[in-house]
């Protein structure tokens, strides 16, 4: 079956695209709580795009930045469930919240749609590391406790609570330095200023291809075939160690369930365009569709995983 196949086949349950009668009767607004520029907006911009083509009403983005996305997160908890308002986010809603007390309940403000993509994390240090390999850098930080330091974009950030799992797999001490983003974080690492920063291969990518960081290892259960040359964690140093990013799509909760099976529906066949696909590969991402229902326990999983590491950090709202 070929990927396009299978992403459709993931909403053969769902009512026609063709039978959705009331819905989208005007443009759609999709909000984006970070910055233009990011993975979340990039990819946001590239669904919206096939949304519009595919429905014949506009999908637009728009950025409402602020609070690790808390802000542009509770626009659309308190906005109407009537499927004109959505929320484009990455797994992020699940590590803010761990962090920061909110204006609205995750786990019970937001009905799942669609999981857009799925991408690994890496581990990446500067060209003038000492850390080699993996291995090394393990090595390092057991030989000097407490003394390497890593990069995110603050407490919420998922690069900052994948080095925090990390340390707790690996019974590792390093010092978590913040940043106003990821971009900053890894910009430090290139120039020494601190050692290592846990990212994504869409948001590293200048620097690795222009040989500012080295790619030691990928958070993955198994090789990525964009990365194929690198190991995993677990491969490298035997350390239990896997974790990602993802990024979806919701609406306000209480949204009827024949809209949210038309969204669905909608989104996945988006998803399989192409065009689509091309985005994703470029951004070090891939497809992973699950029904929406799945996708709602993922979210509550995720909530209750990084609540119980923001707990063992010392972080926890």
């Amino acid at each position: 079956m070929t990927q396009r196949r299978a992403l459709l086949a993931a909403g053969l349950a769902a009512p026609s695209l063709a039978t959705a009668q009331a819905w989208p009767s005007r443009a759609v607004r999709v909000v984006v709580p970070f910055s233009p520029g990011g993975s979340n907006d990039v990819l946001a911009r590239a669904l919206c795009e096939r949304l519009t083509a595919l429905l014949g009403q506009p999908f637009v983005v728009e950025n409402r930045a602020g609070a690790g996305g808390a802000i542009g997160a509770d626009l659309v908890a308190k906005s109407a469930p009537d499927g004109h308002t959505l929320l484009f986010i990455s797994s992020s809603i699940a590590t803010n919240a761990a962090v920061q007390p909110l204006p609205y309940d995750p786990a019970t403000d937001f009905t799942a749609i669609a999981r857009v993509a799925v991408a690994p994390m890496i581990v990446v240090v500067g060209r003038n590391s000492p850390a080699r390999d993996m291995a090394g850098l393990l090595r390092l930080a057991r030989e000097r406790p407490g003394q390497l330091r890593f990069g995110g974009a603050g407490p919420g950030d998922t690069s900052f609570f994948s080095a925090e799992l990390l340390k707790m797999a690996a019974g590792i001490e390093m010092e978590a330095v913040a940043y106003r983003g990821i971009n900053e974080a890894q910009l430090d690492v290139a120039a020494g200023r601190i050692d290592l920063v846990i990212t994504t291969l869409a948001a590293a990518r200048s620097l690795l291809d222009a040989g500012e960081l080295r790619l030691l290892a990928i958070a993955a259960e198994a090789r990525d075939p964009a990365m194929q040359a690198t190991p995993t964690v677990r491969e490298a140093t035997g350390v239990d160690y896997a974790t990602g990013v993802w990024w979806g799509l919701f609406a306000p909760a209480r949204l009827p369930p024949a809209l949210r099976a038309q969204l669905h529906a909608a989104a996945h066949q988006a998803i399989a365009e192409p065009g689509f696909q091309r985005v994703l590969t470029a951004s070090g991402a891939a497809s992973a569709p699950i029904p929406s229902e799945n996708f709602q326990s993922l979210l509550t999983s995720e909530l209750r995983r990084w609540a119980e590491v923001a707990r063992r950090a010392g972080v926890a709202r």
